[in-house]
């Protein structure tokens, strides 16, 4: 609501200042409707924002503010087609029809772009690089941008000297990479197979990032160049679990940039590292026309779904994400990021239905742990132990270096399904694998220490885990736990003291920290911290407990 009030007052004093006019004959009605448009859109409504602004155009036609948020709201919905329309009507206002004249002035850059894209969709390869050419001011005015769209505009055989020459006028060190980049694609593109593999060498060296590699495997699978296949996946995937490899290397032989709209995509999904202090909102626009444009590039829909959920527009997220193919080196991700994003919308069912749904066309390491992670969330304890069983199977075949994970999750499970002697095994071998680990080590330590075993031997293990992460209020619970065990209480209540203030709403640490003070003499404070554990939502096994505690104390 505060927030809500300041970009109210802020606009409020905008359009009472004599300096900034909205149009001529302005209502309060249509101020109000400018107001809340702009409100929605801060707040990533984009539907609700698109709304008002139409109603702002449809009362005035000739406004170009609602005209230009119109056009900007369509693509970022990524609704091209009404784009497109608007785009038209832009630069038509106040054209001299009797001349067929058009306004380019009316034009921002989006404007020019969304042009640029049609023009090149219907052939008119003119009028393309006339568009693109046409951003020569506000945020998206790079040269190298610019070059680059006008280079695959003619990226054509018989104009492919006149392309290669728009890449060769870009100077700027800093976008070396993605000059060399489009370089490759382009003579990928225009089957000039030895140039084309002369730039793919020099970017890759300079630049390993998957989707590069992907795109180089893609051209040498697709030209039957098996020895120069081969060393790309020796230098460059060795680092990666076979799963990726296996899928990278078997990938099919269709072309993933199939024409120069798909090669203006990979432009726009590069433009965030050419474009210097790109806005988000021109990020989010960026990635929704490199989707639009380049569909063969599942990374784009892939950031484009990152972005979204960053906005917290999950819904639309969630859609992106289901774009990509399962089959698709990124598909494990992109599944358990789904799962994620129906998990933080309290919908953990869906969440193991969309994951079980995946794993039964592949297994995989991360997707098995993922799906235990979320039968454990919900008390599952026997469905977790099982499905980490078969992680801990998958893994040790494929010898992943995550694995302790999955022996320390089944140890989880199986503590709380309270089979101590399994837990014990399974976290002894996940600290065989990775010994330093700290959250491993605050666990089993922690587990020791409630049971009032191995008391030495847990010190030393949570000792050890907070050398590593000294401020981690869990691990700092777990020492004080041991220090009131072993009634050194005020050293137990000092140490909770500080992992109340790192984490106030925990119930534990709340439960502990009253126990402390219990001890200590501070009676009326224990009580105080029982009771607010109550209300942060414990565990079921503790209510009992703690309610016996406020009335008679320990």
């Amino acid at each position: 609501m505060l927030k809500k009030l300041i970009i109210l007052l802020f606009f409020f004093s905008l359009f009472s200042s004599n300096s900034y006019s909205i149009g001529t004959n302005k209502s309060s009605l249509e101020v109000g409707d400018y107001l809340v448009a702009k409100i929605s859109n801060n707040e990533n409504d984009y539907r609700v924002t698109k709304r008002f602004y139409h109603k702002i155009h449809k009362k005035n036609p000739s406004d170009l503010l609602a005209l230009d948020r119109l056009l900007l709201l369509s693509l970022l919905e990524g609704d091209f087609k009404s784009a497109n329309q608007y785009s038209f009507k832009l630069a038509q206002v106040g054209c001299d029809k009797s001349n067929n004249a058009c306004c380019k002035s009316n034009q921002s850059p989006q404007g020019h772009l969304v042009n640029g894209i049609s023009y090149l969709n219907s052939y008119n390869f003119d009028l393309a690089d006339q568009s693109f050419a046409s951003i020569w001011h506000g945020d998206l005015s790079s040269t190298s941008f610019v070059r680059l769209l006008r280079a695959w505009v003619w990226a054509k055989p018989t104009t492919l000297d006149k392309s290669i020459g728009f890449i060769d006028l870009i100077s700027s060190d800093s976008d070396r990479v993605t000059t060399l980049l489009h370089k490759a694609l382009i003579y990928d593109y225009t089957n000039e197979i030895e140039l084309a593999e002369v730039y793919y060498d020099q970017v890759l060296y300079q630049s390993s990032d998957l989707y590069i590699i992907n795109l180089y495997l893609n051209f040498l699978t697709r030209n039957n160049l098996q020895d120069k296949k081969q060393k790309v996946i020796n230098e460059f995937l060795s680092e990666y679990d076979s799963n990726l490899t296996s899928i990278l290397i078997n990938q099919n032989n269709r072309r993933l940039i199939e024409n120069q709209l798909q090669g203006i995509g990979v432009v726009f999904f590069n433009s965030p590292s050419m474009i210097r202090g790109l806005k988000p909102e021109l990020i989010h626009l960026m990635l929704q026309l490199a989707a639009i444009t380049s569909p063969n590039l599942h990374e784009i829909n892939f950031m484009l779904a990152s972005l979204l959920t960053s906005l917290e527009d999950y819904d639309k997220s969630i859609k992106v994400y289901k774009e990509i193919p399962k089959n698709h080196y990124l598909g494990e991700y992109a599944t358990i990021q789904i799962s994620d994003l129906y998990s933080l919308e309290d919908k953990n069912e869906d969440a193991i239905n969309h994951l079980e749904n995946f794993l039964k066309t592949r297994n995989t390491f991360e997707g098995l742990l993922s799906l235990g992670n979320y039968y454990r969330y919900d008390s599952k304890w026997d469905e977790a132990s099982r499905v980490y069983l078969k992680a801990i199977e998958f893994g040790l075949d494929i010898n992943d270096k995550n694995l302790w994970e999955a022996y320390f999750k089944a140890g989880i499970a199986y503590e709380r399904s309270e089979n101590w002697k399994e837990a014990e095994s399974h976290f002894l071998k996940a600290l065989e694998l990775h010994s330093d680990q700290p959250d491993v080590l605050n666990y089993l330590g922690y587990s020791y220490i409630d049971k009032d075993i191995n008391m030495e031997t847990a010190k030393g293990m949570i000792e050890k885990a907070l050398n590593q992460k000294p401020n981690d209020p869990y691990i700092i619970d777990s020492m004080a736990w041991y220090y009131f065990k072993t009634e050194a209480y005020e050293e137990a209540k000092s140490l909770l003291e500080y992992a109340i203030d790192l984490m106030p709403y925990d119930p534990i640490i709340n439960e502990h920290y009253g126990d402390a003070l219990w001890k200590s003499g501070y009676n009326v404070e224990a009580r105080f911290h029982w009771s607010k554990a109550l209300e942060l939502d414990p565990e079921e096994e503790t209510i009992a407990d703690i309610k016996i505690k406020i009335l008679i104390g320990i």
